[in-house]
């Protein structure tokens, strides 16, 4: 029953969204507006529930409650169109068909044929993509440590409980897709939960490519260099948000692009303004990484609507650009305000854990840290034009592709000079200047978020590649011959690398599916998935280590399974080589904790401090057994932090006795 009500949600959902995107006559931007929408009032919908169990609802958030709310949105976006056109209904040519490229003309067939090879191929690749999310469990180091743990724990208590060990207090907006498929009472769809951001993501990277001047073929290249691309394929088999971000800044630019006034338009388009502030607002409560871009993004959405008024006053230019850039930021907070207020009630600083100070945003950087990302220090500049995978474990570290690095560049450089060429239009100039100034704005933000992942970079070099459909269409066709041997080359060899990675014996992917069961892969003890629902279980970090964090998820075991808490979440300090452990018995009865779990990378056949008190703390399970693959790689460690190499983990279970030494 529960499946069924999720899925319907989603239905209603779209169908709300639908209602709404039917009124751009742009293809592109109707199916941008429409998975922007869309994603909308699922946070929206979320963020309500979220505000009422807040407010002292507990169990709020459930699967029939969203449901209700999802269908009150769709009420409302119907009533709305209502009133906004005087019909329930779409126009005609607004209808099914036009949603789709037109292919009755011959030259247009002709025209749209490398959009359709680009799309074909790219849904090729991305079937792929979702056949190897299928192939095993949830996995990945950030959605087993906190994107899974916050969604499955928002299931089991019915709101937004606030455990830090989960990443509570960073902005959830990605959990919510989560949220929704776990409330089909399984987990085996979570790792599909990027997936359709692919499609948000290329049709506003075509209508950016087409704004910038690309023909509809041309347009097609950027389309599938980001389809193509090794970084998408491993992004859309993870639960994680860094293709949901790149989407939507996608579609924020897109937008707000569209957005300035033209020759048939002396205002702002409103419907545009309100889809940029949406989109990037959306972003930003998805990862705090896009909050200095969406800051930096302002002032440039000011300045290019200034510029894109050539006639009237300067205060009734002022107060145009004004009224445009107001409604955009405050399209912006509607769907990211929420996450800075419950931060701020809950810990007095709306960005917390993040510092408020620019001092400590824009302080030096280490890049050592970053460098374990890539397969060398050395290659550290070039790493996202490469095709190699993350070292260690399965990731979505991958680089952008070798097409990437071949266009974006050339690309780049052409729209520079339009920008400055009398021969284009003054709208057409000022895009331009906005698309290269919010590049720019993009990569500034990237570096003063500290954190120089190449996936965090991905928004920006997802941007960059839009001019690509200007330059095949600029260049002579000798030059675009070379040119399209040259994409063909570095699209063939990113998805032979990309295949070749996928299958490689070192990896969890298709070379450890097998037949794998859940408590296989993960190496949870059976019993830990037979506790009744909302058992807690504390996870104690064994050394200084913090891959350990990864078993916070496994060890919920089927949704909405059991209350995992961690030692920071309960206010302790354990120190697993002291006796500590005796001071706290009293204070995890107090927190209702039931077991206590721990797991070594190596083996460690020395008790541990719990050992001591066999009273207190009963020893369910002590194995030492192989790891699965997945974890081999890098991660076994000694309880002292002493690399071992790939091998074996131990797993120790403890209950905690209900009655201690003082009861009586």
């Amino acid at each position: 029953m529960n499946a069924l009500i999720a899925v319907t949600t989603q239905v209603l959902l779209l169908l709300a969204a639908a209602s709404a995107a039917l009124s751009w006559r742009s293809r592109p931007a109707r199916l941008a507006a429409l998975g922007v929408i869309w994603f909308g009032g699922l946070s929206l919908v979320m963020q309500a529930l979220g505000g009422v169990a807040a407010a002292g609802g507990t169990g709020v958030l459930t699967p029939r409650n969203t449901l209700l709310g999802a269908g009150a949105v769709c009420v409302a976006a119907w009533i709305v169109r209502r009133l906004a056109t005087g019909s329930w209904l779409p126009p005609a040519e607004a209808g099914f068909q036009g949603w789709l490229p037109s292919v009755r003309a011959a030259p247009r067939r002709a025209s749209l044929a490398p959009l359709a090879i680009a799309v074909g191929a790219g849904l090729v690749f991305l079937s792929f993509a979702a056949a190897t999310a299928l192939s095993a469990p949830p996995r990945g180091w950030d959605v087993l440590s906190y994107h899974l743990p916050r969604a499955a724990s928002w299931l089991l208590h019915g709101g937004f409980n606030a455990y830090g060990g989960t990443g509570a207090f960073y902005p959830g907006n990605a959990e919510f897709l989560i949220l929704s498929t776990l409330f089909t009472g399984s987990d085996r769809l979570v790792p599909l939960t990027q997936l359709p951001f692919a499609g948000l993501a290329a049709a506003a990277l075509y209508g950016l490519a087409r704004l910038l001047g690309g023909s509809r073929r041309a347009a097609a290249v950027p389309v599938a260099v980001l389809l193509l691309s090794p970084l998408l394929f491993f992004q859309a088999t993870l639960a994680k948000d860094d293709l949901v971000v790149t989407a939507l800044v996608l579609a924020a630019g897109l937008f707000a692009l569209r957005s300035l006034p033209d020759g048939e338009r002396g205002k702002p388009g409103v419907p545009d303004v309100i889809v940029a502030g949406l989109a990037l607002g959306l972003a930003v409560g998805t990862k705090y990484s896009i909050l200095p871009f969406a800051v930096l993004s302002i002032p440039v959405f000011f300045a290019i609507h200034l510029a894109a008024r050539p006639h009237g006053g300067a205060g009734s230019r002022l107060r145009s650009a004004g009224a445009a850039v107001s409604l955009f930021a405050a399209a912006m907070a509607v769907p990211s305000a929420f996450w800075f207020i419950r931060n701020a009630i809950m810990t007095g600083s709306p960005l917390a854990p993040l510092p408020t100070s620019l001092s400590e945003w824009t302080r030096s950087v280490d890049l050592k840290q970053q460098a374990y990302f890539v397969p060398s220090e050395r290659a550290w500049l070039v790493f996202p034009w490469l095709d190699r995978h993350m070292r260690s474990t399965y990731s979505g570290g991958a680089g952008y592709g070798a097409a990437f690095g071949a266009v974006f560049l050339p690309a780049l450089v052409l729209c520079a000079v339009r920008m400055f060429d009398s021969r284009n239009d003054r709208i057409a100039r000022v895009r331009l200047m906005g698309f290269l100034a919010l590049i720019v704005s993009c990569v500034a933000a990237w570096w003063i978020g500290r954190h120089h992942l190449p996936r965090f970079l991905w928004p920006a070099a997802a941007l960059a590649i839009a001019g690509a459909g200007a330059l095949f269409r600029s260049v002579t066709p000798g030059a675009r011959r070379v040119m399209t041997a040259v994409l063909i080359a570095g699209l063939a060899f990113s998805c032979a690398e990309t295949f070749r990675i996928a299958f490689r014996g070192d990896d969890i992917t298709w070379s450890h599916r097998g037949g794998v069961s859940r408590e296989e892969f993960y190496q949870i003890p059976r019993a830990v998935h037979r506790f009744p629902t909302g058992t807690k279980i504390l996870l104690v970090k064994p050394t200084g280590h913090d891959f350990y964090a990864t078993y916070r998820y496994p060890l919920i075991g089927v949704p909405p399974g059991n209350d995992v808490v961690m030692e920071a979440d309960v206010g302790l300090g354990i120190d697993v080589s002291s006796e500590g452990v005796l001071e706290i018995y009293p204070e995890l009865r107090a927190a209702g904790v039931e077991y206590v779990f721990m797991r070594f990378f190596g083996k460690s056949e020395n008790p541990t401090p719990f050992d001591a008190y066999p009273s207190l703390y009963p020893k369910l399970i002590d194995t030492v057994q192989m790891s699965y693959p997945w974890y081999r790689e890098s991660f076994a460690y000694t309880p002292e932090g002493e690399y071992l190499g790939p091998g074996f983990v131990t797993t120790k279970l403890y209950q905690v006795a209900r009655r201690g030494p003082d009861d009586g």
